[in-house]
């Protein structure tokens, strides 16, 4: 703090004795008995032990059909992809 201070950079000094006015606990936590106006579904239930990893997208993923590239950009991501073994 000193070396702040030393510096001319109070801002953190200042804050510190802004503090009892400024976090006040009951107010930051009152949020939480709010009405939820934008809330998001729970998961699914399993299906036995196992999640369906579908089931976990917001937006599922389209594939191929979901870009607009051409069959010749399309074979040449293909040939070209890194890992395929190809």
């Amino acid at each position: 703090m000193l070396r702040l201070l030393a510096r001319g950079q109070t801002n953190f000094v200042r804050s510190l004795f802004k503090m009892n006015r400024v976090y006040r606990p009951e107010l930051l936590l009152a949020d939480h008995g709010l009405p939820v106006e934008y809330e998001l579904p729970s998961p699914p239930a399993a299906e036995g032990n196992r999640l369906n990893p579908a089931s976990l997208y917001i937006h599922a993923p389209r594939g191929r059909r979901g870009r607009a590239i051409d069959a010749a950009t399309e074979a040449f991501v293909d040939a070209t992809r890194m890992g395929s073994g190809a």
